[in-house]
């Protein structure tokens, strides 16, 4: 009995032997196949990790894991390849890293292994965000930005996942450290393994704010206690997508009602996310939908990055859904709109130089907001910046955070289309038709002219600019005056009660040719710029 237990012990521990053994053969020849992938001639690949990374590399660049010399088939030393492995938002995160050590610069980078929740680092592996890195210098570390990179070393996150893309960088920082060390001496920062995730503000509660210094604090634990509904309703994103939710949580008025607020009292809401996505509700919408503070979704407690609580708003698009819920704004005041000018967008913007925005892989045209309203006499920074979509979606945003770094993209996939670098995809207004400070509104002829419809005046079809208008939202435009301007400065006035005698027609590149009708026959304005009303 006893032979027999002393057989079973020794097979045992060979088996354990043996997967040991495989494991790390395993992992051994995945890390070498991943450094060569990353190589596109023929090299050969050694193992130097035990004669350089105890000591300097171990203590200030720990998440080096292993450290290869590359050498070519004339068995030169060409660079080094080293695996890291760093800490995301929800876990550890390996990379490869190979480096030029001819040029001095990073080779590529490839990300093995991550955990991080897909609809927030799904584009981490993609190639678009990883090429990023090729050709950088090793003589000083990355540092990511938000936008638009200003030095060399600066490597644009990917949007709305920070942590994530703090993570790939300081693992190739790590591999640039220890690259400089093993090469010439050089003693560079140290870097850590973990993210500093002081970045993220509090999981636990809300702060809801109304007037300047006025705000009250609201905790998970407190907001479990307040009588709870649940309801099933669909998440419809502007990228097409549907998902079915069943959300369960109390109702926002309900939540301010015991702190002694009440929400009919305000003219609309603002709802800002960790990530720093901002939706803004209206009264109007208010007064029509239930808002939800979620925080258990199909019948589980709403996942740690979606934390403290989720605002769901049934019935409506995704736009109004915010995750991460940071503070919620109470307005009092918004100003009223009163459109008294319509400008036409691309002879507008056309002395603005178009930004190359790389959004979710993408690199498209884009026009910063900010210039655009600099081009407005008047900017009431108490009103909305409102967007509307050729297919009705409409959202609002409040005006000085959408003239800071937001952009309306011109090409590529579902422009015009507002982007951030906070947006998510499919929080976008898509196929945009105008947008609209309190006093003026800008259209994008191909997409409104889907909202007004075609009219016909002599032969000529195009946008009934009485439509354009009560499209864009000017009050009561038969009784008022008009100026059309085209970009020569060649005025024509006419009288709202003749507005029906107008047609815009556009021409495809953006520009509008208006036709108007009068006692003489068709009159014709190339080039149109505004309209504006006449006092």
């Amino acid at each position: 009995m006893d032979r027999k237990r002393l057989y079973l012990g020794l097979f045992v521990a060979f088996v354990v032997l043996i997967f040991v053994f495989t494991r790390f053969l395993t992992g051994g020849r995945s890390a070498i196949s991943a450094i060569t992938g990353l190589y596109t001639e023929k090299v050969n690949v050694q193992e130097i990790t035990g004669d350089f990374k105890p000591g300097y590399v171990e203590d200030n660049f720990p998440a080096v894991q292993n450290i290869y010399q590359v050498q070519d088939e004339q068995q030169n030393v060409i660079g080094y390849g080293f695996i890291v492995k760093t800490s995301g938002y929800n876990g550890p995160m390996t990379i490869a890293v190979t480096v030029d050590g001819y040029a001095d610069q990073v080779k590529g980078i490839k990300v093995l292994e991550h955990v991080e929740t897909p609809v927030y680092a799904e584009y981490l592996s993609e190639r678009w965000f990883t090429d990023r890195f090729k050709g950088k210098s090793l003589g000083e570390y990355l540092n990511l930005v938000v936008l638009d990179p200003e030095n060399p070393s600066d490597i644009v996150q990917i949007t709305g996942a920070t942590i994530s893309s703090q993570a790939v960088v300081n693992g190739v920082n790590s591999a640039i450290g220890a690259y400089n060390y093993l090469k010439n001496g050089q003693r560079m920062a140290a870097v850590p393994a973990v993210v500093d995730k002081l970045i993220v503000r509090d999981e636990n509660s809300f702060t809801v704010h109304w007037g300047t210094d006025e705000f009250i604090r609201i905790t998970v634990d407190e907001l479990k206690k307040h009588p709870t509904v649940k309801e099933s309703t669909v998440l419809m994103r502007t990228s097409g997508t549907r998902e079915n939710i069943v959300a369960e949580g109390p109702l926002l008025s309900e939540v301010l009602k015991r702190h002694g607020i009440k929400l009919a009292d305000y003219q609309g809401i603002g709802v800002t996310g960790r990530d720093g996505y901002y939706a803004l509700m209206p009264k109007e919408l208010l007064e029509k939908r239930r808002i939800i503070l979620a925080h258990k979704v199909n019948g589980e407690e709403i996942l740690k990055e979606d934390e403290p609580v989720r605002v769901v708003v049934p019935d409506e698009m995704g736009v109004y859904w915010v995750r991460m819920v940071s503070n919620i704004d109470l307005y009092s005041d918004i100003a009223e709109k009163d459109v008294k000018s319509v400008k036409i967008f691309e002879p507008l913007t056309r002395d603005i130089e178009p930004y190359l925005y790389e959004y979710y892989g993408s690199k498209d045209e884009a026009i910063e907001i900010g210039k655009i309203l600099a081009k407005f006499d008047n900017v009431n920074t108490a009103g909305f910046f409102t967007m509307v979509s050729s297919d009705g979606l409409l959202k609002n945003e409040v005006i000085n955070m959408v003239r800071q770094r937001y952009y309306i993209k011109i090409s590529g996939e579902g422009a015009p289309m507002n982007i951030a670098p906070n947006f998510k995809l499919g929080m976008n207004v898509k196929n945009m038709a105008y947008f609209s400070t309190t006093e003026d509104a800008v259209i994008f002829p191909q997409e409104m002219q889907k909202i007004t419809g075609l009219a016909e005046l002599n032969g000529q079809k195009g946008m009934n600019l009485h439509s354009v208008l009560i499209g864009v939202g000017v009050i009561t435009p038969q009784d008022k005056q008009f100026e059309l301007v085209n970009t020569a400065g060649q005025k024509i006035e006419i009288s709202g009660r003749d507005l029906d005698k107008c047609v815009l027609v556009h021409q495809g590149d953006g520009k509008i040719i208006a036709f108007l009708q009068d006692v003489n026959g068709l009159v014709q304005l190339d080039d149109l710029l505004e309209i504006n009303e006449l006092t």
